[in-house]
């Protein structure tokens, strides 16, 4: 009688590169958008009135999934600077959830910007594009 033979086959994967994962970094930036957005609304009255205009921008982000454009970075950039002009002790419990959303989605969207504008300088380098 013959035993069987036993055969293991390891598969290595290697992590994936952020180009590769584009589309997650860009769908994190979005996600990170709607988080902001749900954390500005627990910011009291006198300081969502006065931030009005930047927390509509970034309702509009988060309802059309505009995170990735630079007028969307620019308006959330603005939106950050505006809270952190508010921030003090008695406010740094609202303040500081909803200004952690929006650095993780600047951060996601530039990256996604980052790494576009790599891949189009290097199509130009090679003559591509």
């Amino acid at each position: 009688m013959i035993a069987p033979s036993r055969h293991q086959l390891f598969i290595e994967q290697k992590p994936a590169t952020d180009f590769e994962r584009l589309e997650d970094i860009g769908a994190n930036a979005i996600a990170a958008a709607r988080h902001a957005l749900a954390r500005c609304g627990a910011l009291d009255g006198d300081i969502a009135y006065a931030l009005r205009r930047e927390i509509a921008d970034l309702r509009k982000i988060a309802e059309e999934g505009s995170a990735l454009t630079k007028d969307a970075r620019d308006s959330l950039h603005s939106l950050v600077l505006a809270l952190k002009g508010r921030a003090d002790a008695d406010t740094a419990t609202a303040i500081g959830p909803a200004l952690e959303a929006l650095i993780e989605c600047i951060t996601a969207s530039e990256r996604v910007a980052d790494l576009l504008a790599a891949e189009r300088h290097i199509g130009r380098c090679r003559g591509i594009a």
